[in-house]
């Protein structure tokens, strides 16, 4: 059934207007033919469904674009023109849901428009404006929004409606526009027009929660418009502004005359119209109503106002003030309260309403943290449920409340010590209000880096740059940071410094010091930079953008940063830019002066494109500068003019030039001495047993050192050093655990600042052993037969917390899942963990160009709800970091069961440290798109299948798949489609994979797609050969697409000498383009090509240890009703099965079962730490369980190896091989002679092949 929205069933409709010249009823199929061909005044009648198109704004004719009679029309699509030569077209939408994941719905370099209206429609989920026009000196005669909702807009700022045309009217009338939270004004001109005379009438609206600041408006002209303009408003209710605290204005202008009339304004700015000719007020308050209260739960989307509120009766017409479709009219009205005990307990909904006598009512409560829901209670303090929600039948006037039990709370107390304490940071996850947190929270400790210090060590002596706590007590942590001598830097955080103009440093060493960092135009007076958060190469930096109009780069901004270097020497001026656009001069100059007046180029750097990594522009000030001159130092970062353009750039661009990270480093002054420095202490401490598996080597002097000469190593390696105030660190990662290391550091290896050397040491220590994690269950269970704590994976997902940086564990009972699954950003360390990957299935019938399902009933995720493009066609799509998942299948099933295009894809991820183990993806065409933020992101699989014949891994990123089968479905498949980035390093390395399939030597390795893509092959088997090409062209000359050490089926060397290493592509002008690349590497080069180089980044990510595997449990027992077993180290919790259904998940080493049923139906997994299932082992009666399982047993004349529903028998020698299931039958008796066999189709379970145990799983 089809659910109709509360807004769209809102929605009246407006009587037919005259002058439609056609009408013509169009779906999603026809619908841009039919714009394309309408004339004006015609009519376009929108069957149901979702029209996704992109739309040119018409010329010279106006379209109406209409919902046919009974529709439900989704709108996702956009409108466009960037032909300033067209002119006079229109565009009325009526009765539409206008939903976009764009930040522009109309988006218009174009001539004169005659009209915009918008008519009974719902508009959702734009970006930032409805309406963006970016050419001067046209007009737009009239904007017009009539029975409209305006929801939910504006997440990424700027105004909803933001035109640099003239607008001569706007009218809001009918209308409720709410949570604008991040936006700025509803009407804002980008241009002065002061001869246009400006008609604002805004009527019989209901506003809540609008705009972000005080320095808004609902309608901000200022001076934009003349001074014989007007602004009406009338009957409207104005509440509460979208960030608390902050009062938008109604209006704000200069001269025109104002009407406002009947507006009940709450918690709102109000009227600034300055030099007004004429200026009326007589508006409503709340104490003249006699009312407290306007909006029964607005939170929610209540608006309503009952036919007995003075508010229905006190517009200028006597009628209702706000949208009038919230007006309610009962014969026996009643009221409902609800409150809670205490009060900052929780919340509930609604809070209050009103109804008809014998109406259903649901309420609901929410716990604060700290609390939890207990009961309702009525005015008399009866419990009257502990049911939430709570459903019940109202008959008359009644208050109720939710009563909340306070949970026992733990305080967290982090200290810092050392030079670099006052600027050395960490981060809590989850933050909790004064550090408290409930009983049992797991909370982590993460060093957040900068450029100011260096993390040493804990007060425990460890040096991960992370720390979990499980809290059980109140806990304190120590934490040592060293400082890296600086005099100023600045690291353009906007939530820390609003400042984009003047700003002090972020950080500066001495307070009489702290340095001013200015923004420029070009000729001299004072801008704001634009605030940003950008991300190349995989680091994230905030950053300060340098918007230069594009007809101003002759005379381009500037950054200047003020501070004195006085009493100091090495001073080396460090930042870091950026470019993401073609408006920005290939030349670049860091220019030093003493006086603010008179520059010289201090450091240039030539720019040859859009930047795929943050680029380091350093200097050093001279030598030769005075202490005199050093008092006033200004470093100036400006574009050199007499250099091009990175790329093209028009009119209306703006530069895309991004500083971040300026820091200021240096040395005070040294005074000469002739005493060697002392070591004051070390990190670990000599014979240290507690040291951490990646951490820091830390020495502290009794002064500042620095490199002298001889390499300082451990066992063997060579250690990079890290000089801080007194300290010298090394980091180090991937120690194992329970082991004895030595560090030497030789005489003269460390030497003071007047090179009187060190005398040198060897540091002994232990690292710790292995930690033992805590006992816990998965955090949310899925089963589609209702036995988990949610039905779709979806679900599971969307009570995920944010932000977190500690794993989040969901594991997915066998069965299958049809639903679309999203995985947001902000929902980082998901482990999905399914219980079989042949049984545990997501799936969904999709593609990117069909019309959804609004029928569909699996998730929250309707498909009708996503535009079918390359991004959402996903049946999974991942844009969190930090994903992993095993054991699970991800098919699009109209690549699987159609066996034909367009694209259909399983999986799309888009973020770094993404982990995939034992799972399958199946499709046709686009099975796997690694689409990525960054160049650097990184994917790892490992004994995955991947099935497809149409480019089924396709996209960016450095990805490595280790032991994976690659399926091609059908004659001439091809494997990849890459387009990686410029810069990107290592690409697509397929790893020890076998590439199997339908068998015509057709197929292909891949072709390049886009950009500059890496694909190697490397110690493959090809069961199946492709092509003797191996590679076809496509979009682009490859930057790498080779092999290493091919093998055939039999382990033979495949010739590659007939490998593809030219080729060519077609540009968009119509050029052919060619070019070579290598179709082999060497022996040296794919050793480089391996999973410390790809995996491990600076980060040093290690995804192998999630399936690290984890013993079976011994001494599996049946005693009458209850199992128990040994406990596993290093086990978190154990799975239950009962023959293949999951019957408990537990932290105890027991567990209650059917004492009916045979001692080998029940079966028990250990799961480690990350979520991974170890082995399965087989419970017996009494005492005489198994006491280990191992999935390969081996013996001299034959090996067994278990498998997903099959055996594997490799035989050295002639002999009869017996197969018995646990309950002693026989299975299989065969004669081999040497060979590979397999046996296929077995139940899982344990089994005897010979006299050896064996798991099927």
């Amino acid at each position: 059934m089809k659910t109709r929205h509360l807004f769209l069933g809102l929605l009246t409709c407006l009587a037919c207007q005259a002058g439609y010249a056609k009408e013509t009823n169009v779906n999603v199929n026809t619908l841009t033919s039919e714009f394309d061909q309408a004339a004006d005044q015609d009519v376009l009648l929108l069957e149901s469904g979702i029209y996704s198109s992109q739309l040119s704004f018409p010329a010279g004719k106006t379209i109406t674009l209409k919902a046919a009679p009974g529709a439900e029309v989704t709108f996702s699509g956009t409108f466009r023109n960037s032909d300033a030569g067209k002119t006079d077209g229109g565009i009325v939408l009526d009765g539409l849901n206008i939903i976009t994941n764009d930040n522009y719905f109309m988006d218009l370099t174009y001539g004169n428009v005659k009209t915009i209206a918008v008519r009974n429609c719902t508009v959702s989920n734009i970006g930032r404006c409805f309406l963006r026009t970016n050419n001067a000196g046209n007009t737009i005669e009239a904007i017009e929004f009539t029975n409209c909702i305006i929801t939910d807009c504006g997440a990424n700022g700027y105004c909803f409606l933001y035109p640099q045309h003239g607008v001569k009217s706007v009218s809001v009338k009918n209308s409720t526009l709410k949570n604008y939270i991040s936006g700025e004004s509803f009407f804002s001109p980008k241009n002065t027009t002061s001869d246009i005379d400006l008609t604002f009438v805004f009527e019989n609206n209901t506003v809540y929660k609008w705009s972000k600041s005080s320095s808004y408006a609902l309608c901000k002209v200022d001076g934009k418009y003349s001074e014989n303009s007007t602004y009406t408003f009338k009957n409207n209710i104005i509440s509460t502004p979208g960030v608390e605290g902050q009062k938008p204005l109604i209006v704000s202008a200069k001269g025109g005359t104002l009407i406002a009339e009947k507006n009940l304004i709450d918690n709102y700015g109000g009227y600034s119209v300055s030099n007004a000719s004429s200026s009326t007020i007589e508006d409503l308050s709340l104490e003249t109503l006699g009312i407290t209260q306007i909006f029964p739960d607005p939170e929610n989307g209540d608006f309503t106002i009952v036919s007995t509120s003075p508010l229905a009766t006190a517009s200028t017409t006597g009628g209702i003030v706000g949208d009038p479709r919230w007006l309610k009219t009962f014969s026996q009205v009643v009221t409902l309260t609800t409150g809670s005990l205490p009060q900052n307990g929780g919340s509930t909904a609604p809070l209050s309403g009103n109804y008809e006598k014998g109406d259903e009512v649901t309420v609901s409560a929410t716990h604060n943290y700290g609390y939890r829901f207990e009961a309702w209670k009525d005015q008399d303090g009866k419990i009257v449920s502990t049911e939430n929600p709570y459903t019940f039948t109202i008959e008359e006037n009644t208050e109720i409340s939710a009563t909340f039990t306070l949970q026992t709370l733990y305080t967290l107390n982090i200290e810092k010590e050392g030079e670099g304490a006052t600027w050395g940071e960490y981060k809590l996850s989850p933050q909790r209000d004064n550090n408290q947190y409930e009983a049992g929270e797991e909370v982590s400790i993460t060093v957040v880096p900068n450029s100011a210090t260096t993390f040493l060590y804990w007060g425990d002596g460890s040096s991960e740059n992370k720390q979990t706590v499980i809290m059980d007590k109140d806990y304190s942590f120590l934490m040592h940071y060293d400082v890296i001598p600086f005099i100023v830097g600045w690291d353009f955080d906007s939530n820390k410094n609003p400042d984009r103009s003047t700003r002090k440093g972020d950080y500066y060493f001495k307070t009489d010091n702290t340095g001013v960092m200015y923004f420029h135009n070009g000729d001299g007076s004072s801008t704001n930079w634009g605030a940003s958060e950008r991300t190349f190469g995989g680091k994230t930096l905030y950053c300060a953008r340098r918007y230069t109009d594009f007809a101003d780069m002759d005379n381009p901004r500037y950054f200047t940063a003020k501070f004195s270097a006085a009493g100091y020497e090495n001073i080396k001026i460090h930042s870091y830019i950026g470019t993401d656009n073609g408006c920005v001069h290939k030349g670049q100059k860091m220019q030093l002066s003493t006086d603010g007046v008179h520059y010289a180029d201090l450091a240039t750097l030539t720019l040859s494109g859009n930047s795929s990594e943050w680029i380091a522009f350093d200097a050093m000030l001279p030598d030769t500068l005075t202490e005199e001159m050093k008092k006033n130092i200004h470093i100036r970062w400006i574009g050199d003019t007499t250099t091009e353009m990175i790329g093209s750039a028009k009119e209306g661009d703006t530069e895309g030039f991004y500083l971040a990270d300026v820091f200021v480093y240096a040395d005070e002054i040294h005074v000469p001495d002739f005493t060697a420095p002392v070591l004051i202490s070390t990190s670990p401490v000599q014979n240290s047993d507690k040291a951490s598996a990646n951490g820091n080597i830390v020495l502290t002097f009794d002064e500042k050192v620095q490199a002298g000469s001889g390499e300082i190593t451990l066992n063997g390696e060579t250690l990079v050093p890290v000089f801080g105030s007194k300290t010298v660190s090394f980091a180090y990662s991937g120690l194992s655990y329970g082991t004895s290391y030595e560090v030497v550091v030789p005489e003269g290896a460390i030497t003071d600042m007047s090179g009187n050397p060190f005398a040198g040491i060897t540091l002994q220590f232990k690292t710790m052993e292995r930690p033992r994690p805590h006992a816990k269950t998965f955090d949310a269970v899925v089963a589609a037969n209702g036995t988990g704590d949610y039905t779709t994976i979806q679900a599971a997902i969307d009570a995920v917390p944010t932000d977190r940086t500690t794993p989040y564990l969901i594991f997915v009972k066998n069965g299958v899942y049809n639903e679309l699954v999203r995985i947001p950003e902000n929902k980082p360390f998901i482990h999905l963990i399914g219980q079989d990957r042949d049984r545990t299935i997501i799936q969904y019938k999709i593609n990117c160009a069909s019309e959804g399902d609004n029928g569909w009933d699996f998730s929250v995720n309707n498909a009708a709800y996503y535009p079918y493009s390359d991004k959402d066609g996903t049946v999974v799509k991942v844009a969190a970091t930090d994903f992993y998942t095993e054991n699970i299948s991800y098919i699009n099933t109209w690549g699987v069961e159609e066996q034909n295009g367009p694209m259909a894809l399983a999986m799309l991820t888009r973020n770094d440290r993404l982990a995939f183990y034992h799972c399958n993806f199946r499709s046709y065409q686009d099975t796997w798109q690694t689409t990525t933020k960054n160049t650097s992101d990184r994917h790892y699989a490992k004994d995955c299948y991947v099935e497809g014949a149409v480019d089924y891994i396709y996209g960016g990123g450095d990805c490595l798949f280790e032991n994976c089968s690659l399926y091609n479905a059908r004659s001439g498949s091809v494997v990849t489609a890459a387009s990686h980035k410029e810069g990107t390093k290592y690409g697509y390395v397929f790893e020890s994979c076998t590439i199997d399939g339908v068998a015509d030597n057709k197929d292909a390795l891949g072709r390049p797609w886009h950009d500059a893509p890496i694909v190697v092959y490397l110690n493959t088997t090809m069961k199946r050969i492709p092509s003797p090409i191996g590679w076809n062209t496509m979009g682009t000359i490859p930057k790498l697409f080779a092999e290493y050490n091919s093998m055939d089926i039999n382990g033979n060397p495949i010739d590659l000498s007939n490998r593809r290493t030219e080729y060519f592509y077609t540009d968009d002008k119509g050029q052919k383009i060619t070019g070579s690349c290598r179709s082999t590497i060497t022996a040296e080069e794919a050793a480089l090509m391996n999973y410390d180089n790809i995996i491990s980044g600076t980060d040093n990510w290690n995804p192998r240890q999630f399936f690290e595997p984890i013993a079976a449990p011994e001494e599996v027992k049946k005693n009458s009703n209850s199992l128990s077993w040994k406990a596993c180290d290093y086990a978190i919790c154990y799975i239950v099965f009962q023959n293949d259904s999951v019957i408990d998940i537990t932290t105890e080493c027991t567990s209650t079962i059917d004492a009916g049923q045979d001692a080998e139906c029940f079966s028990v997994k250990a799961v480690n730490e990350y979520g991974s299932l170890g082995e399965r082992a087989i419970a017996q009666d009494g005492t005489s369980g198994i006491n280990e399982i191992t999935p390969e047993i081996s013996r001299p004349d034959f090996v067994a190896i278990g498998g997903n529903g099959s055996l594997e028998i490799l035989v050295q020698k002639s002999l009869t091989v017996t197969v018995h299931n646990a309950a002693g039958q026989l299975v299989k008796q065969i004669e081999y002679t040497p060979g590979v066999y397999f046996i296929e189709n077995l139940p899982a379970g344990l089994y005897l092949v010979n006299d050896q145990k064996v798991i099927v799983k």
